[in-house]
């Protein structure tokens, strides 16, 4: 797993050695914490986990014994999330309140930290906000000189982040009285929620501006690392109190357990978590209608108007994408109606059927694809030569052209198909 800023980071603080693997003071601290906390609001600390250094990932979560499908990975008590009911009965959640303004509930989270990072070890979160990352490396810390490596759709994900993102800053950068919040320091606290929130589902408030994205901060969970593969049941237990995670697969005893984030691409893992995964199976290159539609123009294709209407009435433009398995199958729809001729195009429920089309259709079919692809292919060679190689390990550039060369694969493939 390629890992950057969350878990490949050197640690230059003290290190205490723990079973035979590195852990710093802090983290010890944290688990510590965790435990007595629980215990004083009533819940029995129950975690498999312990925190850990492993050579491939960096920092992660180790399981202390065999763990089988069904198993609890952890539970975390409700006082112990950072929620935002937390935020509205605390300091900064007065303001809000006295100032009677509306924020999103990641804007909330995000004052939080700030005000309880700037308390320093007089907060109650301390030990939880010392393990945080110092640094991001996410949308918002991109270089200029890394902007321009990135293939165009991953430019424009990131630029529209960094829109919204800048946004929230704007809303709440006056926000505190007397003291105006930094742009640094805010990029921080707002990454920070990004990449390590939960889902968790909180009433309404006349505080709280309704987005659609319900969030908490779940310290201890949130050292757990990604895999395409693992398999959880996660979610707030309205009975236990608690939110919890349990296990759909088995572990060997000091094996490191793995969450999933969710079934997303090297772009959006680049982009939000600041990683990306090799040989990710959710990665595709998506193709633009647009580029399609010019590419049977270019070669002649007739009675377009008609061809469009049917394919967007259906919304067989939508997820146009190639795989390593090829072209999606909207894709493939979409290059063979715009090559029926009018007899094909009065019958084209057909080729939902399976129905072969005419040698002429399967041919020109073939070119649009070829078209398209020709353009692609290209765009994707002139930016390789864009990377200066041999590329240091674990960095953005080392990352993203890992993510072209995918790309690179993914169209030479496709393009072998339509050949």
């Amino acid at each position: 797993m390629y890992r950057y800023g969350r878990t490949k980071r050197t640690r230059k603080r003290k290190q205490t050695r723990e079973g035979g693997i590195f852990v710093s003071t802090e983290l010890i601290s944290l688990c510590k914490w965790m435990k007595v906390e629980s215990n004083k609001h009533g819940f029995r600390w129950k975690c498999h986990l312990c925190p850990a250094h492993f050579s491939d990932t960096g920092r992660g979560m180790m399981t202390k014994s065999r763990l089988f499908p069904g198993d609890l990975l952890i539970s975390i008590p409700r006082p112990l999330l950072i929620t935002v009911e937390t935020v509205l009965s605390s300091e900064i959640g007065e303001q809000v309140k006295c100032k009677n303004v509306k924020f999103t509930r990641q804007q909330l989270l995000s004052l939080f930290l700030l005000q309880e990072k700037n308390k320093g070890s007089n907060s109650f979160w301390h030990p939880y906000i010392s393990v945080l990352p110092k640094t991001l490396e996410t949308f918002g810390n991109f270089s200029p000189r890394e902007m321009t490596l990135f293939p165009p759709r991953l430019q424009i994900a990131v630029k529209c982040r960094m829109a919204d993102m800048k946004q929230a800053y704007m809303e709440v950068r006056n926000f505190w009285s007397g003291e105006e919040i930094e742009y640094s320091q805010f990029l921080w606290a707002w990454f920070c929620v990004n990449s390590r929130s939960v889902f968790y589902r909180s009433a309404g408030s006349e505080f709280v501006r309704e987005d659609g994205n319900h969030l908490a901060l779940a310290p201890y969970l949130d050292l757990l690392n990604h895999s395409v593969g693992a398999q959880v049941e996660a979610g707030y237990n309205q009975e236990s109190g608690c939110y919890e995670i349990y296990t759909g697969d088995t572990y060997r005893k000091h094996s490191q357990v793995f969450i999933s984030y969710g079934n997303h691409d090297n772009y959006h893992l680049l982009v939000e978590y600041g990683f990306t995964l090799p040989d990710n199976p959710n990665d595709v290159f998506q193709v633009e209608y647009n580029d399609v539609l010019n590419a049977a123009l270019s070669l002649g294709v007739d009675n377009m108007e008609k061809k469009k209407e049917i394919i967007q009435q259906q919304s067989f433009h939508r997820q146009l994408v190639c795989s390593m398995e090829g072209m999606s199958w909207n894709l493939l729809l979409v290059t063979i109606i715009l090559a029926m001729n009018w007899t094909e195009l009065e019958q084209w429920k057909l080729v939902l059927t399976g129905f072969a089309m005419s040698d002429r259709n399967n041919t020109l079919s073939r070119q649009i694809a070829r078209t398209f692809l020709t353009k692609y292919i290209k765009q994707n060679q002139d930016l390789i030569t864009k990377f200066d190689t041999p590329l240091s390990p674990n960095t953005v550039e080392s990352m993203v052209f890992s993510i072209v060369q995918t790309e690179r694969n993914i169209l030479q493939l496709t393009w072998t198909s339509v050949t």
